[in-house]
């Protein structure tokens, strides 16, 4: 087992009682030296949303489970999130915040019906997939836009006049995402 594991296993024990980084160093018997590797590890924890601090600045469990996977988006414009154990969680568009085809994600579970279908949102893109793709160039008065090839990605991509790099209405083109959608 890890260092990551191992605290994460500390946290979770039903012994447990809300710490500060100082205490849980003390316990698991952490040298001085590697208090900064500690609390690098605790700050992944955070991020990967497992644990969190209450008002005391003490570490503990995070109140609702989230579960790390990779987004698979449908042409239907819904999607799905596979967890490393093969399980499925159902993703409806609405849900989906803004991640695209093959992005790591964190999902919670809004619900879950008898026949082993999870229905989840996504409430964290922790690496976005795609940082180049292929499309079609569609020129318009002030802007362009790059349809993809790939129709799973699920939206067009938004050129500045000043990004057409000489780019003319129905090129093939590669596009290199400069920056990702922060809404819908």
């Amino acid at each position: 087992m890890d260092k990551k594991e191992t605290i994460l296993e500390f946290i979770k024990d039903k012994q447990y009682v809300p710490m500060k980084k100082k205490e849980i160093a003390q316990i698991l018997m952490v040298p001085k030296e590697q208090y900064e590797e500690l609390q690098s590890i605790l700050d992944t924890l955070e991020r990967e949303y497992k644990i969190r601090k209450n008002r005391k600045n003490q570490y503990i469990l995070m109140d609702e489970p989230y579960f790390q996977g990779t987004y698979r988006r449908h042409q239907k414009s819904f999607g799905f999130v596979m967890l490393e154990d093969g399980t499925e969680i159902h993703i409806s568009n609405m849900n989906s915040n803004t991640a695209l085809d093959g992005d790591i994600v964190l999902t919670k579970i809004l619900e879950e019906n008898g026949s082993n279908l999870k229905e989840g949102k996504i409430v964290k893109i922790l690496k976005r997939e795609i940082h180049e793709l292929v499309g079609t160039f569609n020129n318009s008065k002030n802007f362009g836009f790059v349809v993809p090839d790939n129709q799973k990605l699920g939206t067009d991509i938004f050129i500045s006049k000043k990004n057409f790099n000489g780019a003319r209405n129905l090129d093939k083109v590669v596009v290199k995402i400069t920056k990702y959608p922060e809404k819908r």
